[in-house]
């Protein structure tokens, strides 16, 4: 592959959570590693995992195709409440999505514009799950503790009045398939070495 066809393919593509995905086909190539084609493009858009606020999702929005992106429908979502219920039905263990997590998560699936990610003013937030943002952190507390949300605030370096969530991209993500099981697998990955990091903690703690 000659430079000029290298180029041209490199500015196709963005990096997705540490992969390098084609824009247009959500084709994984691997690793996402910076070049020096893909430099001049990367300066332009943030990473998505590294969007902070409003404006920075705005930014990387700016260079997806939205419009390309396969059909996004609420399937994956009620699969994991029937999985959740039938596995519950089968072991005795309650990991059921119960009504109002579903409802609320009926809503973040409205809000979700690529991927599994929403960033948005507390405010409109509140408003849209019909809350006082007051009531927000409460709000979304069964889902957090759940391990189907991760939320992020101020205390996390988002800015000021802001919130940033994932959702467990097993039940929602706007995007292609096999992009959507690379996420699958960093989420679980990150849910491991967060369950080891306090381990290590408690057993550390243990032995002081």
């Amino acid at each position: 592959m000659n430079n000029q066809s290298l180029l041209s393919h490199q500015c196709r593509t963005t990096n997705i959570n540490g992969f390098r995905v084609d824009q247009a086909t959500g084709e994984v190539y691997g690793e996402y590693i910076i070049t020096q084609y893909t430099a001049p493009t990367d300066a332009l858009k943030p990473e998505l995992s590294k969007c902070r606020s409003v404006d920075d999702i705005h930014t990387f929005l700016k260079h997806v195709d939205l419009r390309t992106l396969p059909p996004f429908s609420r399937f994956s979502l009620v699969d994991a409440q029937d999985h959740a219920h039938g596995q519950w039905k089968r072991t005795g263990v309650d990991c059921r999505i119960t009504l109002p997590m579903m409802n609320t998560l009926y809503t973040l699936h409205g809000l979700v514009r690529y991927a599994n990610i929403i960033v948005m003013a507390k405010a409109d937030l509140a408003k849209a799950l019909g809350v006082a943002e007051s009531n927000l952190k409460k709000k979304l507390a069964p889902l957090v503790n759940a391990k189907l949300l991760r939320a992020y605030t101020s205390c996390d370096d988002i800015r000021k009045g802001e919130i940033k969530l994932l959702v467990n991209p097993r039940l929602i993500f706007r995007g292609f398939d096999n992009v959507r099981e690379a996420y699958i697998e960093r989420w679980y990955l990150d849910e491991t070495r967060e369950r080891c990091s306090l381990h290590g903690r408690d057993t550390l703690a243990a032995a002081a």
